[in-house]
C-alpha cells in the first residue's frame, strides 16, 4: 500500500477511490494490489461544494485520471452518499460483510463515468437505540483485508466516534458518541473557552499528564455535566493549570466514552485512526487496561474501497455466469 516513487506508476491503474466527508475529500489511483500511483487531498468536503456541483469538484481532482483511463471505475464512500450528498446510497441493515456492501453499491447517473457509492449501515447501538454510519464501514473492510480480527471491538475516533462489534468479519452492532464535535464546541464556544490557551503546544509532558488526570476524573460518580464545569472551577481557583485545560478537557471526554463501553467490549480491542487522534485513544485504551491492535484509517480506507470494488466485480462475474 506505499506509494510508488515518482516517475515509476509503471503498474495499470484500475480504481479511483474516493473518501468524500463532510470536510474533507482524498482521491487514491490505485493499480490491482491498492498500490497509490497517484493521490490528491484538499477541504473540498460535501459542505464546502456550492450548489451541488459534486462532479465540478471531482472533475477538478481527478479529470487527468479519468481522460488517461476511460470506463476506469470511480468507488466513493462516506458522506458523500448522504442526503445532503452527491447522490443517497440508501442504508443496508443486520450483518453486514463485505459482500453486502459490494451488493448495495449505488451509481451516480448522468456522468458519463463509472462512478459509485457504498452504501452506509443502519443498525442498533449497544443499547438497542438506533444508529448509522457511512464511511467507517469501507475502513473495517480495510482492516479485515490487512488481516486484522475478524471477531474484536472496533474503535474508529473522530468527529463522531465509532464502536463496532465484528463477528466472523460481519458488523453486528455499532455505537455513536460526539466526542469530537462535542470537544470543538467547548473549546471555541463555551465557558471554557477564554480560558484555554489556543496557542499551547499540541502535546508536551504538561499536556499527557492532564490528559490522563481527565480519563481518571471520567470515573468519578459525580457525572460528565459537573466535571465539564469542574474544569473552569479548578482553573478560576488556580488548582488547575489553563495551558494543559484543552488537554484535561480532551481526557475528561474521552474517558466519558470509554466508561461506557467498559461492558462492550468481550474482544481485542482495535484502534483505527489517523494521528494524532490516534495517539490519544492508544494512550486512553492502554491507561484503562486494554492493548489495542493500532491501525492507520487513511490506509483501511482505501484498502476497504479497492476490496469492495473487487467484490462487486466478482459479483458481476457469478451474475453473468
Amino acid at each position: 500500500m506505499d506509494p510508488l516513487p515518482s516517475g515509476k506508476d509503471i503498474r495499470t491503474p484500475v480504481l479511483i477511490g474516493v473518501d468524500w466527508g463532510t470536510s474533507a475529500f482524498r482521491a487514491y489511483l490505485m493499480d490491482p494490489e491498492g498500490r497509490v500511483l497517484d493521490q490528491v487531498s484538499h477541504k473540498r468536503g460535501i459542505l464546502s461544494v456550492c450548489d451541488g456541483d459534486f462532479e465540478s469538484v471531482l472533475t477538478d481532482a481527478c479529470g487527468d485520471w479519468l481522460t488517461a483511463r476511460p470506463g476506469i471505475k470511480v468507488l466513493m464512500c462516506g458522506m458523500i452518499g448522504s442526503r445532503g450528498g452527491w447522490h443517497e446510497a440508501h442504508y443496508v441493515t443486520g450483518a453486514v460483510g463485505v459482500t453486502e456492501l459490494a451488493a448495495r453499491l449505488t451509481r451516480v447517473p448522468g456522468t458519463g463515468h463509472d462512478i459509485q457509492i457504498v452504501p452506509g449501515l443502519a443498525g442498533r447501538d449497544f443499547s438497542g437505540g438506533p444508529d448509522v454510519m457511512r464511511g467507517e464501514e469501507t475502513m473495517l473492510v480495510g482492516a479485515l483485508a490487512a488481516d486484522a480480527p475478524r471477531s474484536a471491538c472496533y474503535c474508529l475516533p473522530g468527529t463522531h466516534s465509532k464502536w463496532v462489534n465484528l463477528v466472523e468479519g460481519r458488523i453486528c452492532g455499532f455505537s455513536t458518541y460526539l466526542t469530537g464535535e462535542m470537544f470543538a464546541l467547548l473549546r471555541e464556544r463555551s465557558i471554557l473557552t477564554p480560558l484555554m490557551t489556543h496557542d499551547e503546544p499540541d502535546w508536551c509532558a504538561v499536556s499527557e499528564a492532564a490528559f490522563l488526570a481527565g480519563l481518571d476524573m471520567a470515573a468519578e460518580p459525580s457525572g460528565l455535566l459537573h466535571q465539564l464545569f469542574s474544569l473552569r472551577a479548578g482553573v478560576l481557583m488556580q488548582e488547575a493549570d489553563s495551558t494543559a485545560l484543552a488537554a484535561k478537557l480532551s481526557g475528561l471526554l474521552i474517558g466519558a466514552e470509554l466508561a461506557v463501553l467498559d461492558n462492550a467490549t468481550p474482544y481485542q480491542v482495535v484502534l483505527v485512526a489517523t494521528a494524532p487522534v490516534k495517539d490519544r485513544y492508544a494512550l486512553a485504551l492502554r491507561h484503562k487496561g486494554f492493548e489495542p491492535i493500532v491501525l492507520e484509517a487513511e490506509e483501511c480506507c482505501r484498502r476497504g474501497l479497492l476490496e469492495i470494488a473487487a467484490a462487486a466485480d466478482a459479483l458481476v462475474l457469478e451474475h453473468a455466469g
